[in-house]
């Protein structure tokens, strides 16, 4: 068993992790969690409430940025204007420092 020291610090870990990261949306009628969405609403699966979340209840969408063809036209346009190459390698390198292409427009 944990000194409770580290089971006081556990369990305060614990519930801010419930409150602020994993807030679980529970229907307003019967509490279950069993939820599922229809038509712009959110259903309860087992009383059959009908009901809207408030911006605070929603989840988080997870969201990716992909930036590989950007620098693909980035350099694409060093090797085509060579004349504004190094700009071009600049913009490349504030995306991608490691780009072995536009460090050797700027050397």
């Amino acid at each position: 068993m944990l000194p409770r020291h580290k089971r006081l610090a556990s369990s305060a870990i614990d519930a801010f992790i419930e409150s602020s990261l994993m807030k679980v949306v529970k229907c307003t009628q019967c509490g279950s969690q069993e939820l599922s969405e229809e038509g712009g609403y959110v259903a309860c699966n087992y009383c059959q409430s009908r009901f809207t979340l408030t911006d605070g209840e929603r989840p988080i969408k997870e969201s990716t940025i992909s930036v590989g063809s950007d620098i693909e036209t980035l350099l694409q346009k060093c090797r085509d204007e060579p004349w504004n190459s190094r700009r071009y390698a600049k913009l490349v390198l504030d995306m991608d420092p490691t780009n072995q292409e536009a460090m050797a427009y700027i050397a």
